[in-house]
C-alpha cells in the first residue's frame, strides 16, 4: 500500500505548478485591464473639469447685440447665443495652457450652445486611449471616443 501512495504522488508532481501559473497569469490581465480603465476614467474626469471650466468662461460670453439698445442694457438678465458660447468655448481652448488641453482629438461637440439664452452648455469631445493594452482589451487600442457636457448659468441672469 505504500508503494501504491508514492507511485499516485508520483503523478501529480508538477500540476499544482502549472495551476498557480495559470491563475497567476489571469490575475495579472485582470489587474492590467483595471489599471486601463482606471486611466481611462480618470482622463474622463479631467475633460469634464475642462469642460466645467470653459462653461464657466462661456457663461460670462454674452451676445453684446442683444444686450444692448442704444448703447443701455435691454435687460437684466445676460443673453447669451449659442454664436457667442461657442466663440467663447473656442477662444478659452485657444488660450489655454499646452499641458490643460492635452487630449487627442480634442473637439467642441453639440450641443454646445444655450438651451434657453441664460445657460452656457458646452460638449467637448476627446480620443481617449488606454494605456496599458493587453489582450482583453487589444479590440480597443485605437482608443474611444469620450464625450462630456458641462454646463453653467449666466451672473446676471434670474
Amino acid at each position: 500500500m505504500t508503494d501504491r501512495l508514492r507511485v499516485r504522488l508520483r503523478e501529480d508532481d508538477g500540476q499544482i505548478m502549472l495551476l498557480s501559473i495559470f491563475y497567476g497569469l489571469i490575475a495579472l490581465a485582470l489587474v492590467l485591464v483595471v489599471v486601463s480603465v482606471s486611466a481611462i476614467y480618470l482622463e474622463r474626469k479631467q475633460l469634464l473639469a475642462l469642460a466645467d471650466a470653459v462653461a464657466a468662461d462661456a457663461a460670462d460670453a454674452i451676445d453684446e447685440g442683444s444686450y444692448f439698445h442704444d448703447g443701455r442694457p435691454r435687460d437684466p438678465a445676460l443673453p447669451l447665443t449659442d454664436a457667442s458660447v461657442h466663440q467663447a468655448a473656442e477662444d478659452y481652448l485657444a488660450a489655454a495652457p499646452t499641458g490643460l488641453v492635452d487630449f487627442e482629438a480634442l473637439t467642441i461637440a453639440d450641443p454646445t450652445g444655450t438651451p434657453n439664452g441664460t445657460t452656457a452648455e458646452v460638449t467637448l469631445s476627446a480620443v481617449v486611449r488606454p494605456p496599458l493594452v493587453t489582450w482583453a482589451i487589444s479590440p480597443w487600442r485605437d482608443g474611444f471616443v469620450v464625450s462630456v457636457t458641462a454646463s453653467a448659468e449666466a451672473e446676471g441672469a434670474e
